[in-house]
């Protein structure tokens, strides 16, 4: 099926249509700062499973994320290693921005006791969420 897709300067999509899209559509959509592509696709390309490639000329799936975690119940200090996230991808505790990958390994050290929230996302994957608790030494 044919797509006429919208999206920002980031490559995610903004909005997507197999309907007509008239030039006065999207010259509209270019003075929102949204570009433009018409692509065809199987199903109708969604901002949280969809992206468009750099060269924007095509619209792409997005893949899953395969981390594998060392615990997930770390004890206090105890050291949590996480591998099989490529670089560039984005690392959020409990929703707030930690940074963003370098390299495909991240350590992590449980200083607290508590329960927390790990995302990773990254603009061609599939974004990742892993629940953490962190248990005193007994």
């Amino acid at each position: 099926m044919s797509y006429h897709v919208f999206y920002n300067s980031n490559k995610e999509i903004a909005w997507s249509t197999n309907a007509d899209v008239s030039d006065q559509i999207k010259t509209e959509q270019a003075d929102a700062g949204f570009s433009y592509v018409h692509t065809d696709l199987v199903g109708l390309p969604t901002p949280d499973s969809h992206y468009v490639n750099d060269a924007g000329d095509t619209v792409l799936a997005k893949t899953a994320f395969t981390p594998t975690f060392s615990t997930v119940r770390p004890d206090v200090d105890a050291v949590i290693n996480v591998t099989g996230l490529p670089a560039g991808t984005k690392v959020y505790l409990d929703d707030v921005l930690q940074g963003t990958m370098s390299d495909t390994t991240l350590t992590l050290t449980a200083q607290e006791p508590g329960s927390y929230r790990i995302k990773f996302e990254k603009l061609d994957k599939l974004t990742y969420w892993q629940k953490i608790i962190t248990e005193k030494q007994s």
